[in-house]
């Protein structure tokens, strides 16, 4: 019986989804920055809707605005509501057309979201506004995302597609979403077509991914099939030349979560092909390490790893090559240090004056202008170095770290540096030590890859060994498991040694991560020497010579840090059909939902729900707009 608990509304972690959800974005602004440069130098290859003269007035539109926003505050019947519609025409005609404009392309996104932000309103407790709505919008979102339209009219239809739900999440109860099931197969369409744009594909992939974790349970057996395959593509798959690496990363990312929630019974395939992932050394560490926390977390891993020490052996070779990369990257921020004693102008030593000078008033025999000295630098490093130097260190979560990985006491630095004495006979509390922002940042990276292999090797992001075993020490032979545990505890002292708050400055990190590569090097062991030699080979095929480069990367890391540098529309719809879906949808709590195994399949499938609606032959006159 496969248990999908994540299914279950999180409060607990709130940015952890949105994290995910703006990298995502990001890749997609991206891919949309380049496309509108396509479109606005090829209108004519794209359709638009028109825009009809009325659309083109401020009193219209601002009616239009008026009429959507009180329809979706609209809680009695939606038959009694006066400007149904002027609302109506704002859904299904006004921001299509709006969308499709060549010359509206930076105000799509803000459209669309002005238009979700309604949908989400009227939702809200169940009223019938909500389900009219949202078939609406379905209605005017298909055609767009399936049509010959701009590329970023296209991708924003299809995020639109990914996030319509028949009933929202109930974060009071704990309850999932629960998602339109006639989105699905629009969506698996836009991603199988290649020769749609990346941009649109990716958005369907996101979209997938959303309805799958939230509605495996309703999925048909040929959906999981068909999502079985294409994930399966997408993870063997090598990076195409339209893509980069990160990107595709990521996307396999997706491809992971999509099969582990599709899967209708227990599926060590799956968790032996993660670990794989995990331990291969040409895959990045977006995927790789993401497949070796995925695993940790699945009962199948059981029985399916030979070797625990070829796959921990690896997994240190990653860490390792990870501090190298991470040295190299901050030498590279280096800059010219300034000159410790600055000559002074010659007019310095022209100055005349007839005042007398003074004798000294302090306590210790220096004069007010000594005592001003000693109380500068002071001050400074309190004002410099306190807050606005750690302003990073609350951003420990992002990377989904937990306080065992040392980040909550950076999150506490400000406000400790705060709490100094100022001379009143007070006890002086302890002061943290202020950390440069590249070494929080570089922390970060380090410590996130270091967690999810951890995860892998434990099940839990906490350091030492977990009460509860999981991962790869939960599913080894007894007489494996110690070298898990050792480890782990060995993991354990390269934390803490990342973590020490001493190594404050990029100098200072900088020689601990020379300390900390000569370790994983020793863990890594054979895996270790096994990279070296395929990356001189490399080099040797190159026609460079390995000395040679070793030592120019040594003249660049520079003393003492040379040692480290040689590691190396559509027709037809029916309005009635959401509503009768609406009707039977029901989100369940998490606990009351059955595994998907295949005997243990939710009844309320999409075969049980209503045809999708197509396009309302009573779409309203524009009379009603003059």
């Amino acid at each position: 019986m496969i248990h999908r608990a994540t299914t279950h509304i999180d409060s607990s972690h709130p940015h952890s989804h949105e994290r995910l959800v703006a990298l995502f974005l990001a890749i997609l602004v991206a891919a949309m920055g380049y496309f509108s440069v396509q479109v606005q130098a090829q209108e004519a290859k794209y359709d638009t809707i028109p825009m009809i003269d009325a659309f083109k007035k401020e009193s219209t539109v601002k009616r239009m605005e008026r009429a959507a926003g009180s329809f979706a505050s609209h809680r009695g019947d939606i038959n009694a509501f006066a400007d149904f519609r002027v609302a109506q025409v704002y859904f299904t005609r006004y921001i299509p057309a709006k969308m499709t404009q060549p010359d509206a392309l930076q105000e799509v996104s803000e459209s669309v979201q002005e238009m979700m932000s309604y949908l989400g309103r009227a939702q809200r407790g169940g009223a019938p506004a909500g389900t009219k709505v949202l078939e609406w919008v379905y209605i005017a979102m298909k055609p767009i995302a399936e049509g010959n339209y701009s590329p970023m009219a296209r991708i924003n239809a299809t995020l639109v597609l990914g996030r319509l739900d028949m009933a929202q999440a109930d974060l009071l109860n704990q309850k999932p979403p629960v998602p339109l099931p006639y989105s699905l197969p629009i969506l698996i369409k836009l991603y199988e077509d290649e020769n749609n744009v990346e941009g649109i594909r990716a958005a369907a992939l996101h979209g997938i991914r959303r309805y799958v974790t939230y509605g495996f349970e309703r999925l048909k057996d040929e959906e999981r099939t068909k999502l079985t395959q294409l994930m399966t593509q997408l993870l063997d798959a090598p990076v195409p030349p339209n893509r980069s690496e990160k990107a595709h990363a990521f996307l396999q990312r997706y491809a992971v979560d999509i099969l582990d929630y599709a899967r209708t019974s227990a599926s060590p395939d799956l968790a032996k092909k993660l670990v794989s992932i995990s331990t291969d050394h040409k895959r990045p560490n977006m995927i790789a390490t993401y497949s070796a926390a995925r695993a940790g977390k699945m009962r199948e891993l059981k029985g399916q790893v030979a070797s625990p020490s070829d796959v921990l052996e690896s997994w240190s070779a990653r860490v390792w090559l990870a501090l190298q990369d991470e040295l190299k990257r901050l030498k590279s921020l280096e800059r010219p240090r300034a000159a410790s004693i600055q000559p002074s102008t010659p007019d310095s030593h022209l100055r005349i004056t007839d005042k007398p000078t003074k004798p000294s008033s302090g306590r210790m025999g220096m004069g007010m202008g000594e005592f001003d000295d000693m109380e500068g630098p002071g001050s400074g490093m309190m004002a410099g170095g306190g807050m606005e130097a750690d302003m990073g260190m609350g951003m420990g979560s992002e990377m989904g770290m937990d306080s065992d990985f040392g980040m909550e006491s950076d999150m506490g630095m400000g406000m400790d540096m705060m709490g100094g004495e100022f001379g009143m006979g007070m006890p002086m509390a302890p002061v943290a030590i202020p950390q440069k922002p590249e070494v929080t940042a570089s922390r970060k990276r380090l410590l996130h890859i270091i967690q999810q292999l951890h995860i892998g090797a434990s099940g839990t992001p906490s350091l030492g060994i977990p009460k509860t075993p999981a991962g790869l020490l939960a599913s080894v032979e007894a007489k494996d498991k110690v070298i898990v545990e050792k480890w782990l505890a060995d993991m354990q002292l390269v934390v803490e040694a990342l973590n020490d708050q001493n190594k404050s400055d990029e100098t200072l990190f900088m020689e601990g991560l020379v300390e900390q590569i000569e370790i994983l090097k020793e863990m890594a062991g054979p895996t270790a020497l096994e990279i070296e030699r395929a990356k001189a080979k490399e080099l040797e095929l190159a026609g460079i010579e390995v000395d040679a480069v070793v030592e120019v990367e040594a003249e660049v890391a520079g003393d003492p840090l040379a040692e480290a540098a040689n590691i190396a529309n559509p027709a037809g719809i029916d309005p009635a059909a959401i509503d009768a879906a609406a009707a039977v949808a029901a989100p369940a709590a998490p606990g009351s939902v059955p595994a998907a195994a295949p005997g243990n399949v939710a009844p309320a499938g999409p075969g049980n729900v209503a045809a999708p609606p197509e396009a309302a032959a009573d779409i309203p006159s524009l009379d009603d707009l003059q």
